[in-house]
């Protein structure tokens, strides 16, 4: 995860390093002083997990919103000399956002960065796999000449380790690339996932004992479809742990048990061993009972006090499920706090269960102005009838950065066919 040093949750610049939709609306409404914090964000990845996490697109919006000069920008990434684009791939897929929103200054820094830049081709394989490429395929005509032009054998060579976008379609029109394309070899065919629903019971069993990988992750998920209580025992069966300290497949086959395995996940909550006071927290977020309640909140407080955002997910969904009032304080602490941006769709989730109604449809406004596009999602589906969150709306019916959202936002904005008496 990200070692990034986060600003106060309460400011400015800590709002927006964590792509919450209240930053969007501060820096509008301050933009003199959001100017230098749009730009820090821009050019410091501050994406907590950046497997899952977005910012480019909100940072974009800011940047064309704010009507922001690229100057800065452009002389962060030409600056940058690490071994690796680590340091400038956010920053690069930011630039690729720009075009789709009419800011077509971009552009040229963007080629220039292709031809040019120390890690040209990462630069070029940010503009390919870029919707830009795909709906402004104009912007990019003469890049393989200009690049090619530029570039050695060697260095084609090595940009082409795979097979993929843009060399794929360049290689039509230049042979030296499809020379190269034909020199690679196929990785071959995908495996394929066995098909377990018509093996036995007991074949199943040892298919779990017999050693990890696929074949027990999919038979621990079929004996739980088929409502085998065996597999709580084999929750707790040490030998079947993989060096991690965990099973694969067990949390979605007690999934599949649903509340039959409520009252052995209870007995796991004080049993001291990590891996089952997660699973139980897994049960009883999805399948638990009023009682379980105040042990949900305990955990999602506990993970919040220790930055273990991940696990705030569950028991906030769980807490929602439940309506537990006692959790909107806690659940309103972990919504501000948070520099994990993906969980707030469960921490909107809790919020819509638990908090009263003005409160939750606060946090939902927000919601629509979230760097995350699933939370901006959830915050659409539930978004109160109000002037400020119909103009949110109706700006992400036709958000070109949003394609997604534009049809469901556009049905929130009509109100429903009355049904007339019949003729």
């Amino acid at each position: 995860m990200n070692d990034f040093t986060y600003a106060d949750p309460s400011s400015l610049h800590g709002q927006l390093q964590r792509g919450r939709g209240l930053g969007a609306a501060r820096a509008l409404d301050e933009p003199g002083v959001a100017a230098d914090l749009v730009y820090a964000c821009a050019v410091n990845d501050s994406r907590w997990d950046r497997q899952t996490e977005h910012r480019s697109g909100y940072l974009a919006r800011l940047i064309h919103r704010l009507d922001l000069p690229l100057e800065p920008i452009e002389l962060y990434v030409f600056d940058y000399n690490g071994d690796d684009a680590d340091g400038i791939e956010p920053t690069l897929q930011i630039l690729t956002e720009l075009p789709l929103l009419g800011r077509f200054d971009a552009v040229p820094v963007l080629r220039r960065y292709a031809v040019e830049g120390l890690h040209w081709a990462d630069g070029l394989e940010t503009i390919a796999y870029s919707d830009a490429w795909e709906q402004l395929p104009k912007l990019w005509t003469g890049l393989d000449a200009d690049i090619l032009a530029r570039r050695s054998d060697a260095e084609l060579r090595a940009a082409m380790d795979e097979k993929s976008a843009p060399w794929t379609s360049w290689a039509q029109a230049w042979p030296r690339v499809r020379r190269f394309l034909d020199g690679d070899t196929d990785s071959g065919p995908a495996p394929v996932r066995p098909d377990l629903s018509g093996a036995g019971t007991a074949d199943l069993h040892r298919l779990v004992a017999a050693r990890p990988g696929l074949g027990r992750q999919l038979a621990l998920r079929e004996l739980g479809r088929r409502g085998d209580l065996g597999v709580l025992d084999m929750a707790e069966d040490t030998g079947l742990r993989n060096a991690a300290g965990g099973t694969p497949g067990i949390a979605q086959a007690l999934r599949h048990l649903g509340s039959a395995a409520i009252p052995r996940a209870r007995a796991w909550t004080g049993s001291g061993d990590d891996f089952l006071e997660w699973l139980a927290v897994e049960v009883l977020s999805g399948f638990g009972e009023a009682e379980d309640g105040p042990y949900l909140l305990k955990t999602l407080t506990t993970a919040a006090a220790e930055g273990a955002w991940c696990a705030t997910e569950s028991p906030a969904k769980g807490l929602g499920r439940l309506r537990v009032a006692g959790a909107t304080d806690a659940l309103v602490h972990a919504w501000e706090s948070t520099i994990h941006s993906y969980a707030r769709e469960a921490l909107l989730e809790g919020l819509r269960g638990c908090a009263p109604e003005a409160v939750a449809d606060g946090f939902t406004e927000e919601g629509l102005d979230d760097c995350e596009p699933h939370v901006q999602e959830a915050a659409r589906a539930h978004a109160p009838d109000t002037a400020s969150a119909r103009a949110r709306l109706d700006a992400l019916g036709t958000d070109p950065l949003a394609t997604g959202l534009h049809e469901r936002a556009r049905q929130r904005l009509t109100p429903p066919a009355s049904t007339g008496a019949a003729q």
